[in-house]
């Protein structure tokens, strides 16, 4: 009998035990939302102006580089992300493949591997969230911010997030924007304060999110990636490759040109490429047509490929209208319009090649200044504050006293 009663009280205090875990990471949780600042947003206008500001309107072509900024390495025991892919196997995939440039972005960690080398960018994959992956691909990271929102977030918390994470990242870059619609488009009418979109990801394509922010008139510039969980499956490798054009390989230098936009996204489509091994798919990469010319001579845009002919041309404008396409051409124009706000580029290299441009953006003078849409309404986050303040005394002097009745109760000898 002792001995089931022992039993029945060690359930009992576990029961307790999980029961004050779970009140405790319930009150972590909705202190982390609660503490969140209130934010107004101004409305969104368009680009407007009679500068053209063109980023390829100076490239050397002989100086593009290929990079994947968005790889898992094996982490947590290969449970969560990097199931084969150690620091060695990354580094002879990649090398293989044709790359210059392969970094690792671990959940919530900075990878060190390669950190001797001229071309290391420390760089990490923020967020916990499981069902609604609303993660963000963090480049020049200074540390990691270990703060999230895993459940929920609103447009109000979205932008908290980027604006917390650009304090110690040089680019706080949306990952995966559509996958399980982590950010709707109509969103990215509103969210600032960030340079780069993963318009290109296995598990989320995010074009239209793109079309909608430059619609709108944030000057955001396309990477894409291959977000790599397992290097040994030619599936995953060399699907989005991000093409930076620059003459060394520091990480001023490439974060730089990302900054101004000298960079493009090359697409290598998977129903292609999905049967193919590493052999056909390396020497596919390396002999890739390249951006030879993107520039501007008055209100007209050329651009031309090192191909010879390619399949088409698609200029795409304002709500992501297509404004012109142009078939089987060496060299496609377009005349921007004075209606045109921006203009970006589509080049179908064949049938599974593709390459996407930054756009063209309209300014008032060639000093551009960025659209900042949020701003922290510190009157009413204040009132909450001390809404909250005063709810959360109330709760712990109601939880005091109940615990002193308690205590009271069973004590009956101090009555």
């Amino acid at each position: 009998m002792q001995k089931k009663n022992r039993k029945k009280s060690f359930w009992s205090r576990f029961g307790r035990m999980m029961a004050y875990i779970g009140i405790a990471l319930m009150m972590l949780f909705l202190g982390i939302y609660l503490s969140t600042p209130i934010y107004i947003f101004n409305e969104p206008r368009p680009f407007s102006g009679e500068y053209l500001y063109n980023p390829y309107q100076n490239i050397n072509p002989d100086q593009w580089k290929k990079y994947n900024f968005h790889c898992h390495s094996r982490r947590f025991f290969g449970l969560t992300d990097g199931r084969q892919s150690k620091e060695p196997v990354i580094d002879s995939i990649y090398q293989f493949m044709g790359y210059d440039h392969y970094g690792i972005s671990d959940y919530m960690s900075i990878n060190r591997h390669n950190v001797e080398k001229e071309d290391f960018i420390p760089a990490y994959e923020h967020g916990y969230g499981l069902f609604r992956k609303t993660h963000q691909l963090c480049i020049g990271a200074e540390k990691v911010w270990k703060i999230d929102y895993p459940f929920v977030q609103n447009l109000n918390i979205k932008q908290h997030v980027i604006n917390k994470l650009g304090e110690h990242s040089r680019f706080v870059i949306p990952a995966h924007a559509s996958f399980t619609d982590a950010y709707k488009p109509k969103e990215m009418a509103y969210l600032s304060n960030y340079r780069l979109l993963e318009i290109l990801n296995p598990y989320g394509i995010a074009i239209e999110h793109w079309d909608v922010a430059l619609s709108n008139g944030h000057r955001v510039y396309g990477i894409g990636s291959d977000d790599t969980h397992n290097v040994l499956n030619p599936h995953e490798v060399a699907r989005n490759i991000t093409v930076i054009n620059v003459p060394d390989m520091k990480e001023e230098t490439v974060c730089d040109a990302l900054e101004k936009g000298q960079s493009y996204v090359l697409k290598c489509d998977n129903e292609y490429y999905y049967h193919l091994p590493f052999e056909i798919m390396s020497k596919d990469l390396r002999s890739a047509a390249y951006l030879k010319m993107a520039k501007l001579s008055g209100d007209t845009l050329f651009v031309e490929t090192s191909a010879d002919l390619v399949k088409a041309v698609d200029f795409i404008g304002q709500d992501g209208k297509t404004l012109k396409t142009q078939e089987n051409v060496k060299t496609a124009f377009y005349v921007i319009q004075p209606e045109d706000t921006y203009v970006r580029t589509r080049i179908d290299l064949n049938d599974y090649q593709h390459i996407y441009l930054n756009p063209v953006t309209r300014h008032f003078s060639s000093i551009i200044i960025d659209t900042r849409l949020d701003s922290v309404n510190v009157v009413l986050t204040t009132l909450y504050y001390l809404v909250y303040a005063v709810v959360l005394i109330i709760i712990i002097r109601y939880a005091i006293r109940k615990m002193k009745a308690k205590k009271n109760d069973s004590n009956p000898t101090k009555h």
